[in-house]
């Protein structure tokens, strides 16, 4: 069997340029993979086997063809012409509409496990796995990268970057427990209402902005650096959002604080402090969930899958008010 860890990503900035005529979005956004995720074990059936057998630590999450790692199973003998049956044991700590990508992470760690265990990793490059992945979604294929890429189309097109980020940078991860329907938030996305930076501009800026204040051991990212065109949907259909990322800029803990893909996590760059009493955890009346993390990578075209990190990784509730 294979245990494999599965990261979470967050969008360092994401832009909507357009609507397209099938009703996707084109987006444009720096992604980068977080010491945060799930534990995926995968082994291979008896030959008798008729269908996947899918276990999971959470039991809101489906384990059948709704599963994402289900659909990358059937994907993956879609495309090599296997009949390999797996058990696979998904042990979450990612949560559902979140922005973090959680279920896509999964989908591309599954591909790699099944590619590998069936040793067919030699007949099929991970840059297969990264073509095949858009047919199930639109954020698998970034796992295929270094860690770092820009991601256009609906996010399948994925450039490999340099680190935007140093592999011990402090990040804060803070969401409240109730999820974001990522649906939601795009029906009530006005795409003429969207930031009109040129992503390529800010792709440039941000990684300039990063070495200069770097070198000059100053606080970076800038906060402008770090947009989201989905925060004023997001934030319209959850309100508090909005109150939690003005009070996270205020408290001048962080470099900058904005929300990953479409909510509802807010991420905070730049430090590993945390306010034990936020007066958005208190007046929202939910439990928020608060992760100190870090960015990871890995070698592509080395074989190898991420590594999950072992500085920090701490999950806790934010302390009661």
């Amino acid at each position: 069997s294979l245990e494999l860890f599965s990261p979470a990503k967050i969008n360092l900035f994401l832009r909507i340029t357009k609507k397209r005529p099938d009703g996707f979005h084109e987006l444009a956004s720096l992604f980068q993979t977080i010491a945060f995720g799930d534990t995926l074990t995968v082994r291979p059936l008896p030959s008798s086997a008729t269908e996947d057998a899918i276990t999971c630590n959470d039991p809101t999450v489906p384990c059948d063809e709704r599963n994402l790692v289900a659909k990358a199973a059937n994907l993956f003998r879609a495309k090599t012409g296997s009949q390999q049956r797996f058990a696979i044991d998904l042990d979450k700590e990612v949560p559902a509409g979140a922005g973090l990508g959680g279920g896509s992470g999964n989908a591309a760690t599954m591909l790699y496990a099944a590619t590998k265990l069936c040793g067919l990793e030699g007949k099929y490059g991970e840059d297969d796995l990264l073509e095949w992945s858009g047919d199930i979604g639109s954020d698998i294929s970034f796992f295929f990268s270094s860690g770092t890429a820009y991601c256009t189309g609906r996010g399948e097109i994925v450039e490999d970057m340099p680190p935007a980020l140093p592999d011990s940078y402090p990040i804060v991860l803070i969401k409240p427990m109730r999820p974001l329907s990522t649906a939601a938030v795009y029906k009530k996305l006005d795409v003429t209402k969207c930031s009109q930076v040129d992503p390529e501009e800010l792709k440039n800026d941000f990684y300039m902005d990063v070495l200069q204040k770097s070198n000059a051991r100053e606080r970076y990212p800038a906060q402008d650096l770090c947009l989201n065109d989905l925060e004023t949907p997001a934030f319209q259909e959850m309100p508090i959002l909005a109150q939690a990322k003005e009070e996270l800029i205020g408290s001048g803990l962080y470099s900058s604080v904005f929300m990953s893909g479409s909510g509802s996590t807010m991420v905070c760059l730049g430090s590993h402090a945390l306010d034990e009493a936020p007066r958005f955890e208190e007046e929202s009346g939910d439990d928020w969930l608060a992760v100190m993390t870090q960015p990871v990578s890995r070698t592509k075209g080395s074989g190898e899958w991420y590594k999950k990190s072992l500085v920090i990784d701490s999950i806790h509730d934010l302390p009661e008010a």
